[in-house]
């Protein structure tokens, strides 16, 4: 099974077989966090928001034995309630985060590794580093092994490399969403479903009036490393109307004049007497 894999802790100070509670906690929630973006960066929705319920089902992480022996955690993927298959995007995933744990490892993140899977990448080293001097993966499905003190690791490797802003205004539409209002943190929901953080929206009046309508973001697009709009530097921002075509209906009654085939009450085929009588005798069973 591609979708389990043993984490072992070694030179802790607590007895083998043990972990503390904190340090349980932290790297759970770290690997957790790591493995959720992972998921929405395999399926394409690595930007900030919810994933699909399909998605986080996908990459849910467990706990299932805790071994001595140093301390080793036995953790799978999916949930305990379904088969682990391993169907595309779950070997995608499986594979992807092996290649994250051994670039934890070398210090050599992907160049389009989303910044937040950077980000999880750091706090994952540093609850591991607050808990053990070495970490040891081993892989269930082929025995892999990747051995790595955390405390050891460059965190400025994971450093998201820096965006880039057009000079020339974009204008994006959408349903204005707020993050935090007294941040002045918004993003628009485009038709699409893409969120994208609208960054100097800072009349918060203009803000109230706009959450949850339609509205024309106009602005320079701040790309990330793979030239995908990451932000937009708002310049002016507006109430939007529905698209016309959106609204409107077309009666088409079309149907009600062209040619319809069907029987043809005077014709169709027919059938002799002996024909009949051979049709009737089969309905019989004779």
């Amino acid at each position: 099974m591609s979708g389990q894999f043993e984490l072992r802790l070694r030179g802790m100070d607590v007895p083998p077989g043990e972990i503390g509670l904190r340090d349980l906690a932290n790297i759970s929630t770290q690997l957790q966090d790591l493995a959720t973006r992972l998921g929405r960066w395999v399926a394409g929705i690595e930007r900030v928001g919810r994933s699909t319920g399909d998605v986080e089902d996908a990459v849910a992480l467990r706990l299932t034995t805790i071994r001595a022996g140093s301390t080793g955690l036995v953790i799978e993927r999916g949930r305990a309630s379904q088969p682990l298959f391993d169907v595309p995007l779950e070997e995608e995933f499986d594979a992807l985060l092996w290649e994250t744990w051994e670039a934890i490892a070398a210090d050599a993140p992907r160049q389009d590794t989303p910044p937040l899977v950077r980000q999880s990448a750091v706090g994952l080293l540093e609850a591991l580093g607050h808990a053990a001097p070495e970490a040891e993966l081993r892989r269930t499905a082929d025995g892999a092994r990747i051995s790595f003190r955390p405390g050891e690791r460059d965190k400025r490797v994971w450093i998201a490399p820096d965006t880039t802003v057009d000079e020339s205004d974009l204008t994006l539409s959408g349903v204005v969403k707020m993050v935090d209002l007294d941040s002045h943190k918004f993003r628009l929901v485009d038709d699409v479903g893409n969120r994208i953080p609208l960054e100097g929206v800072d009349n918060s009046d203009v803000a109230r009036e706009l959450l949850d309508r339609r509205a024309d973001a106009v602005g320079q697009p701040r790309r990330d490393s793979r030239g995908r709009i990451s932000a937009l530097v708002v310049s002016s921002i507006s109430p939007a109307d529905v698209p016309v075509p959106w609204t409107q209906h077309v009666r088409d009654d079309s149907w009600r004049e062209a040619p319809i085939s069907g029987p043809d009450p005077d014709g169709g085929v027919e059938f002799t007497d002996d024909e009949w009588a051979a049709f009737i005798s089969a309905m019989n069973g004779a």
